[in-house]
């Protein structure tokens, strides 16, 4: 298997002590409902950076660095495209619509939807970060498996992973699909303003087994192409 992954640095922003984070972090928001349940508001968010300097629309170098105060303006901007609704949080066809509504607002030339089943998975994920584009992915809440939850690992310096975290009913963010030295996919993912990895494996297992394909997916993003 190949490495795929973005060809330009990911978000980061000067966090608190110094710490450069990987990504946006929805412990940052306003309100407890945010905090809790905006983490596809910030991944919303860091896609939708990622892209218009892709395109050309900011200034911005890839590698610079943004003040988290610049950060969190460019979230209240979005804040009322992505409204939080309590614990219900924002469905994925909800950030499918309220994505496409922003790129035609943009005049950005991508569309997105919703896409689910595992093979379109397994699938759009090397497409996408071929095409230089973030990976929008779920870990849906498994309603009858709420105990379950998917590890997050980090290198261990010798070659391999060691577990750290693990997660459930989340939106995190793609940025490169890895082999691993024993044959297994890790997909390199933004989270809390971190970065981890995800065995895509074990993800699919995860899927199968504690939740659906429906609920646990990608955001599918493709760029349109221009009309001359």
């Amino acid at each position: 298997m190949a490495r795929e992954e973005l060809i330009h640095p990911y978000i980061a922003v000067q966090a608190e002590n110094g710490r450069i984070s990987y990504g946006g972090d929805q412990a940052w928001l306003k309100t407890p409902a945010e905090r809790s349940f905006g983490c596809g508001l910030i991944a919303a968010a860091d896609i939708l950076r990622y892209l218009r300097r892709k395109e050309d629309r900011e200034e911005l170098p890839g590698d610079r660095t943004l003040s988290k105060e610049t950060y969190l303006e460019e979230i209240r901007v979005l804040a009322g495209d992505f409204r939080i609704r309590g614990p219900l949080g924002i469905t994925g066809f909800g950030i499918a619509n309220r994505m496409n509504r922003i790129f035609r607002r943009e005049g950005l030339p991508y569309r997105s939807k919703w896409s689910f089943g595992r093979r379109k998975l397994e699938r759009r994920i090397p497409e996408m970060l071929s095409a230089d584009i973030p990976v929008l992915l779920s870990v849906g809440p498994g309603f009858f498996h709420k105990k379950e939850r998917l590890p997050l690992y980090r290198p261990d310096g010798q070659g391999g992973y060691r577990k750290v975290q693990s997660m459930r009913d989340h939106y995190v963010t793609v940025t490169g699909r890895i082999p691993s030295e024993t044959g297994d996919s890790m997909l390199r993912i933004s989270s809390w303003g971190d970065e981890y990895y995800v065995n895509q494996d074990e993800y699919e297992e995860h899927v199968k087994r504690c939740d659906n394909f429906l609920f646990s997916s990608i955001l599918y993003i493709r760029k349109k192409e221009r009309q001359t």
